[in-house]
């Protein structure tokens, strides 16, 4: 991955895809995963869509796939994909400027545009205000960001790389402790719902993923 968004300085942002294909193959695998975990929560929150000002025409799961895709985009604009600390923390803002910025080519000014800017800046905010960042507290993160703060977290845990891969039971524990279900008790909801969709998901990637490390070896 380039350390900096060299079609950006170019001027040559023509569409989304112009960014995307940016990515390290570990990036974009993470950012589908993310993306489709992202959409099969949202399936389920058809009970709480009045809380999250969809515009109309779209679907709450489209949003969410489309945040989750675009989530960690700012990684482009950090100096090394290495960077770490202070550095790294940068990474939410920078992608949401971004997006921002370019916002009329790549969303052609659609009204979710601000949501899926919302997502990629607020995703690593957390409700006691630790996150980052703006260091957001419950009320004031914008709810379609929890969706993807849950998935991006739940893939921490699930993907084959991580200790308690294929552990469905403790992942969900790990899981509770993390998120502040209070504030995103509705999202929680639609993660207990989707728990088995999500589960089987992660086994098939798992799966793909140990073979071709053993094909690679």
């Amino acid at each position: 991955m380039k350390n900096k968004v060299s079609i950006e300085r170019q001027g040559k942002i023509n569409n989304l895809d112009d960014l995307l294909n940016q990515f390290s193959i570990s990036l974009r695998c993470h950012s589908h995963r993310v993306a489709v975990c992202s959409a099969i929560i949202a399936e389920n929150a058809n009970a709480f869509k009045n809380f999250f000002d969809i515009p109309a025409g779209m679907s709450l799961p489209v949003v969410a796939h489309l945040g989750g895709t675009c989530h960690d985009i700012g990684k482009l604009m950090l100096p090394a994909l290495e960077a770490r600390g202070d550095e790294y923390m940068k990474h939410p803002a920078m992608g949401a400027d971004l997006l921002k910025k370019h916002k009329g080519v790549l969303f052609s000014n659609k009204p979710f545009a601000h949501m899926v800017i919302d997502i990629v800046r607020y995703h690593h905010e957390k409700a006691d205000g630790t996150g980052f960042p703006e260091g957001l507290r419950s009320g004031d993160i914008p709810l379609i960001a929890g969706i993807c703060s849950v998935a991006n977290k739940l893939d921490h845990h699930m993907y084959s790389r991580h200790k308690h891969s294929g552990d469905a039971a403790k992942i969900l524990k790990i899981l509770e402790t993390q998120v502040d279900k209070q504030f995103i008790e509705c999202i929680w909801v639609c993660v207990e719902r989707a728990w088995s969709r999500l589960a089987e998901r992660y086994a098939v990637w798992n799966h793909l993923t140990y073979n071709h490390n053993r094909n690679e070896s």
